[in-house]
């Protein structure tokens, strides 16, 4: 059986003064050390993680902005093709009421020149028939 003496309670004084000791010097600072690493690492995953909500948040502003361009970029577009088949449209009208216009002016003048040509004609008409029944009677008219 174990016997208690004086030397028992002099290791049993020593070992708590030991671990009273060791917790001071050691345990506690290592303890310390590992709370302000711990603290300091959940820091630096906080600031890590609103950077990245940031970034994210950056990115979908980004690509808001990105897919509203484009929606006016398209939209700009078919204003454009609209006003492009707007202004064709008017250009050919134009043409093709110059070209009528030409046209009728072409034809009056080909119908004036047929006129003169018939009243020059008729004119001369006179004339040759009196040349030709002349001719043909063999004495003057």
């Amino acid at each position: 059986m174990i016997s208690i003496n004086l030397t028992f309670i002099i290791q049993l004084v020593n070992v708590l003064l030991l671990v009273f000791l060791m917790n001071l010097v050691l345990f506690r600072p290592i303890r310390r050390v590992i709370s302000q690493r711990q603290q300091f690492v959940d820091g630096q995953q906080e600031r890590i993680d609103r950077a990245n909500a940031e970034v994210t948040a950056a990115v979908d502003e980004f690509n808001s902005k990105i897919q509203d361009a484009r929606k006016a970029g398209r939209q700009k577009i078919q204003e454009m093709k609209a006003m492009g088949y707007e202004h064709e449209k008017q250009v050919l009208q134009d043409a093709m009421e110059e070209a009528a216009k030409r046209v009728q002016d072409t034809r009056e003048i080909i119908r004036k020149d047929i006129q003169g040509a018939r009243d020059q004609l008729k004119n001369q008409v006179q004339a040759f028939s009196r040349e030709l029944a002349q001719k043909i009677l063999g004495r003057s008219i």
